[in-house]
């Protein structure tokens, strides 16, 4: 009798002990090389050999909507802008690059914008997203403990409008892991990007998921004054 009450003890303590069971979701494995984006890499490391940015800027990394954002820096200067987006991407290859992407400009603030992981052959579930972002953050604050860190909400697209409430409850679990930290920040562009209550699609290009000048300069008026509080 005593053995099947110790028995049943080590059970229950095990079944009450597992780490955030019911927070961290199951992990994802890429479908897909996170080195496909290598000449993209290699691109920005012979910019870079040619003239270093300086340190202690503010470096764009994520998929393709910074990718496209040829005129960032203007559009924000004087903030020393250094775009590093590389089209397509997702999570695990912004995090796999990190190193050479983002690290070695030892920035002041780093702002993060990526949206593909939910819409590929192997989709991502919200909470899977989030972790993701987490295990980037992780491995920034690893390096850089006080930099500044800024996440922007994942677009409304209409392209992409089916999967809105994924989209949504995604930018949620992430707003809440970022509260936990006062040298992290949310940009929410979905204001400035709808209408009607749906996405203004006079601010979208062909594709319905990329922007135009317009898109762009909206973007602009939310992100410049938020970043030039981190200067």
């Amino acid at each position: 009798m005593k053995k099947i009450f110790l028995l049943l003890s080590v059970v229950w303590l095990s079944a009450c002990h597992k780490p955030n069971s019911t927070n961290l979701a199951e992990p994802w494995q890429p479908d897909y090389d996170v080195r496909r984006s290598e000449a993209s890499i290699i691109n920005f490391e012979q910019k870079d050999n040619e003239k270093m940015p300086a340190p202690g800027g503010i470096v764009f990394t994520g998929s393709s909507s910074f990718t496209k954002w040829q005129s960032a820096a203007e559009d924000l200067a004087p903030l020393p802008i250094i775009n590093r987006g590389f089209g397509g991407s997702t999570f695990p290859e912004v995090i796999y690059y990190a190193p050479r992407n983002v690290l070695k400009y030892n920035p002041k603030t780093i702002v993060t914008y990526c949206e593909n992981d939910m819409f590929g052959k192997k989709p991502k579930t919200p909470e899977q997203v989030r972790d993701e972002y987490v295990t980037f953050v992780k491995l920034v604050r690893a390096k850089l403990p006080d930099v500044q860190l800024y996440f922007v909400s994942l677009k409304p697209s209409p392209s992409r409008w089916a999967k809105k409430d994924d989209v949504i409850k995604a930018n949620q679990l992430i707003q809440d892991f970022i509260k936990k930290d006062k040298k992290h920040h949310y940009i929410d562009v979905w204001p400035v990007m709808l209408k009607n209550g749906r996405p203004d699609g006079s601010i979208f290009v062909a594709d319905s998921l990329h922007m135009n000048d317009e898109g762009y300069r909206r973007w602009t008026k939310v992100f410049k004054p938020v970043l030039e509080k981190a200067l």
